[in-house]
């Protein structure tokens, strides 16, 4: 039997611990196995990278929460050398020092720690049917709630919505998807930087476009299509304005949705309620790896690749470090 998958709440300090508390208490609500550290990137770098080349080891499916207020130097650090997804959940919210770092610290940004829950949730549902079911339970509660309140104030029953269960393990040689959601084909430079950016790690991608404005029952229609699939799935949300699109997504999708939109800086990816589960990330480049990190255990090209970029980009800043010190010590 595969080992469950678990989710590292990684800390700057413990005076931060209802926080990772209630990120505790959510994850438990999906059946998800949690762990808190407490590890400074300002004052443990070093022990920090000692605790991310922990988890690349792990042979069970991981994902980390960075917990850091301030500038968040911990979830870009992590996220630079993790081989495995990493998002931020700052206990101070709104903290956009989440979604700065540059191309290569990968961190996705999610407000609301319920919505992280949900977020690992669709990580892991592919893998898990303990995780899977409840994580489908979840998305018809809600559902019915709604449904329920609407028939009480009109008096009007219509037919319940019904949620079917679908589980089935992932084919071992199944080959990850990334789509690349639009709302408009306006956007198509984006659209195109993005499965660029995506396929320098060896990830097939395909665009779709379908808005949550003016084609609600398509994308709901889409989105069950994809979560039939026998593919791991990860879907990016690009939509400008008032991100509708990952939103929706997000609430009946059991995959990962994570918001890219085209107009950059664009908070409404992080106002969504509970239940919608987007995270954010603002550069393409860092959608690329993302995906990469989340789909290097099930595919070794993905990982191979993925290797190669982190080793790169260290190599080259001791290159240049050292070509310095040889200038310096001979000027």
């Amino acid at each position: 039997m595969a080992a469950a998958p678990l989710v590292v709440i990684a800390a700057g300090s413990d005076s931060d611990m209802p926080h990772l508390e209630k990120l505790k208490s959510e994850l438990a609500k999906f059946k998800i196995n949690s762990e808190i550290r407490i590890c400074s990137a300002h004052k443990q770098p070093a022990r920090l990278q000692s605790v991310i080349t922990e988890y690349n080891k792990a042979a069970h499916p991981v994902m980390m929460v960075g917990c850091a207020g301030g500038t968040d130097a911990l979830s870009g650090t992590a996220s630079y050398l993790a081989k495995f997804p990493v998002v931020s959940c700052p206990p101070d919210g709104m903290n956009n020092t989440c979604l700065t770092n540059p191309p290569g610290s990968s961190n996705a940004f999610i407000v609301k720690p319920a919505n992280i829950a949900k977020f690992a949730a669709q990580v892991f549902a592919h893998r898990s049917k303990d995780i899977n079911d409840v994580l489908e339970e979840s998305i018809a509660e809600k559902i019915v709630k709604l449904e329920k309140a609407d028939a009480q104030l009109t008096g009007k029953s219509g037919p319940s919505s019904t949620v079917a269960s679908h589980f089935a393990a992932t084919p071992a040689d199944a080959k990850p998807l990334v789509v690349i959601a639009a709302g408009s084909d306006s956007d198509m430079p984006h659209l195109e930087s993005l499965k660029k950016e995506l396929s320098k790690f060896k990830l097939e991608s395909e665009i779709r476009i379908c808005s949550a404005h003016k084609q609600p029952a398509r994308l709901e229609e889409v989105i069950q299509a994809y979560n039939k699939s026998a593919r791991p799935i990860m879907l990016v949300g690009c939509a400008g304005g008032t991100d509708a699109l990952s939103g929706t997504a997000s609430y009946s999708a059991k995959f990962p949705v994570v918001s890219c939109p085209p107009d950059g800086m664009n908070n409404t990816c992080l106002t969504n309620p509970p239940g919608s589960s987007n995270a954010f990330i603002v550069k393409p480049a860092n959608i690329g790896k993302f995906a990469a990190q989340l789909f290097a255990q099930q595919d070794k090209e993905v990982n191979a690749a993925l290797d190669a970029a982190i080793a790169e980009k260290i190599t080259k800043l001791e290159q240049a470090d050292e070509q310095l010190q040889k200038k310096q010590r001979t000027a």
